[in-house]
């Protein structure tokens, strides 16, 4: 044959596909897009210039990685939609005496072209949106220096070589397939349906078992660590439990409904049950594939966006001076003396204006609160709420014009959660609260996960038996902080002057300094978010994906259907009103389902953020509901277009 003839078949069978062909292709160079984008900020030199720029390039690079994974993954399941549909032609092409190698080479030929024009198309996007891209990236981390952005080379190099495996691996699938399938199967295998599912009791138990054991351990947690190391177990048992109960459940859902005579013999269910019945084995993995998807757009977006929202709350708590200077060692008055000192000779050295210094010796402790109990522990059970106490005495320091005066037997306890009993031990010694719920905070170990208690006592004298009482004091740490809050026009100097004093304290001393800091915590938040938004994109673009195929591929099935039923006596508006109530149900099951999922994951995931330092509850409430509300918009106007294009293969 003509070499140009399996160029000219390619083309045009790319044309007459093209309502199958243009979905795959614009996921193909979202995908890429994607990932250059990420690839090309990862390798600006710029960005580790950056104040927090290493944590950015860290976590860039991680969903570099997770995009190339789950591309690879999800353009693999697009393509059996793809294959599906082109059986019958391909089987044709046998008849009409071409070769398996002749139809192979046509396929390369279309894998090539449409692999050449997403890849130019994704490159190009990407390149053209990255600007925008790496500007959201600086707005995001409140960078107001100019920062160059290029064309990197070494990253469309990256995309290029990994979507050029993927593209090449999927072709070798499809010709693999096409080599071992015979004219006959590939004839019938576009109009191959599934024979009616026996109910596999089996299936359903695990499936139950997998998803209640996994929501059990989502709803149990009660600590961040406890959080961390059961994530990836609940998860992957929900999913499990989710394909499972999606492929047996509903087949034995749909068979309890099919003898339930009552419900079953009428029009629009009789036909929507065993339409749905027939095909409900292929049917339930695209459904579970739906749910699992739309699930971690949910979390995704909403655990990203909550951060971002809530990142000054959280550098205000980790920061409530602007330089911060704690010894990690007891120092006794001399020492505190001359620190003093040392730090406002080096104010004075940067012509740093200074508003506020507030001083005080501190013990610090890890353990476990137990109804009216504070106590240090060595072990910290995965079951129990981890806490971090600081016990500070205010006498003779500028905490007791505020706070004071305080009895021997009192205290006053600020921090995450408030203090509801009227008595408390703390390391044993028993104290009257006199506020439970102060506002008085101090600087926590930055990183910390535990929750906090600032206990304010009476004196040094409290503080040393509160130390005293403990059966182990190795548990219990002595230390003394300074923190100082500096005139708006010296925070520019401040960042400098921390700098310069922390080579010049002992290695025991510890100097923050708040902007800093916040570069740091904007770092994280701001390439959580950056990675969020581009990773609930590319899901949410996979959801819409498979959702488009399902329905293309099941209005070419039931267009037979349709007509058969019209001519055994249904009406029209019967016909449509039974298709309808189907489609319904197969549409909606997954976005209930998901936003289950994501009720039942809602303490798990508040627990990982408070392991991000991200405490407000109902920022994280206010963004997972907007996120939802939006997601099901996107959805029914998915469902409205998609289903459009359903009726009309049906009719």
């Amino acid at each position: 044959m003509n070499k140009s003839f399996y160029g000219s078949l390619a083309l045009s069978n790319i044309k007459k596909n093209a309502k199958n062909y243009v979905p795959y292709m614009l996921t193909c160079i979202i995908s890429i897009m994607i990932f250059y984008i990420m690839a090309a900020i990862v390798q600006n030199p710029d960005v580790t210039k950056l104040l927090g720029g290493t944590t950015l390039k860290g976590l860039l690079g991680f969903g570099c990685g997770i995009v190339g994974i789950f591309s690879a993954i999800f353009l693999f399941y697009t393509n059996s939609f793809l294959i599906k549909q082109r059986k019958k032609e391909l089987a044709l092409y046998n008849i009409l005496g071409m070769a398996k190698r002749h139809v192979g080479k046509v396929f390369f030929l279309e894998t090539l072209i449409t692999s050449l024009v997403s890849m130019a198309a994704g490159l190009l996007g990407g390149v053209i949106l990255g600007k925008l891209a790496f500007l959201l990236v600086l707005k995001v981390m409140q960078v107001t220096l100019p920062m160059k952005y290029t064309f990197s080379l070494s990253a469309a190099l990256m995309t290029i070589l990994v979507f050029g495996i993927i593209f090449f691996v999927v072709l070798l699938c499809n010709l693999g397939r096409i080599r071992l399938s015979n004219p006959i199967e590939l004839l019938a295998g576009g109009r191959q349906g599934e024979k009616e599912p026996k109910t596999k009791w089996i299936l359903v138990l695990l499936g139950a078992a997998a998803m209640g054991t996994g929501y059990y351990l989502a709803l149990s947690i009660v600590s961040p660590l406890q959080a961390l190391m059961n994530f990836f177990v609940a998860v992957i048992l929900v999913i499990a439990g989710t394909y499972l109960l999606f492929t047996a459940g509903s087949i034995a859902l749909l068979k309890m409904l099919k003898k339930n005579r009552k419900f079953y013999y009428k029009t629009e269910h009789f036909t929507a049950v065993s339409g749905m019945l027939y095909r409900m084995k292929r049917n339930a993995a695209g459904l579970a594939s739906i749910c699992i998807l739309s699930t971690m757009v949910l979390v995704t977006i909403a655990t990203t966006v909550s951060m971002q929202v809530g990142v000054e709350n959280v550098i205000d708590k980790n920061m409530p001076n602007d330089i911060q200077i704690r010894s990690y060692e007891k120092m006794n008055k001399k020492q505190q003396q001359e620190l003093q000192f040392q730090v406002m000779d080096k104010m004075k050295e940067y012509n740093i204006d200074v508003d506020q210094m507030i001083e005080y010796d501190y013990l610090s402790a890890a353990g476990v609160k137990e109804p009216g109990n504070l106590t240090p522990s060595p072990q910290v059970a995965l079951d129990k709420k981890i806490v971090e106490m600081y016990v500070i005495p205010i006498e003779g320091t500028s905490l007791e014009t505020k706070y004071g005066p305080l009895a021997e037997d009192e205290i006053i306890v600020g921090g995450d959660e408030p203090i509801t009993e009227s008595t408390i031990k703390l390391n044993g010694v028993t104290f009257n609260v006199k506020d439970g719920e102060s506002s008085f905070v101090t600087a926590p170990e930055l990183g910390t996960m535990a929750e906090l208690y600032y206990v304010l006592v009476a004196s040094e004298k409290v503080k040393k038996q509160v130390f005293k009482s403990s059966n182990d004091q190795s548990l219990m740490n002595e230390g003394y902080y300074i923190g100082l809050d500096v005139s708006d026009s010296s925070k520019d100097q401040a960042a400098a002057a921390a700098k310069s004093l922390s080579k010049e304290t002992p290695g025991g001393i510890r100097v923050e300094e708040k902007t800093m800091a916040a570069a740091d915590f904007h770092g994280i938040y701001g390439g959580l978010l950056f990675v969020g938004i581009f990773l609930g994109f590319l899901f949410l673009v996979a959801t819409v994906l498979i959702i488009y195929y399902k329905q293309i591929t099941e209005g070419y099935e039931d267009s037979e259907r349709y007509h058969i039923m019209q001519k055994v006596g249904m009406s029209q508006a019967e016909v449509r009103k039974s298709i309808r109530s189907q489609i319904l149900l197969v549409f909606f099951l997954p976005l209930i389902v998901a936003v289950v999922h994501v009720a039942g994951s809602f303490n798990m995931m508040s627990k990982l953020l408070r392991a991000l330092q991200l405490t407000d509850i109902w920022l994280f409430v206010i963004c997972t509901a907007v996120t939802i509300l939006v997601f099901i918009v996107i959805y029914v106007i998915v469902y409205s277009l998609t289903a459009r294009e359903y009726y009309k293969l049906v009719k």
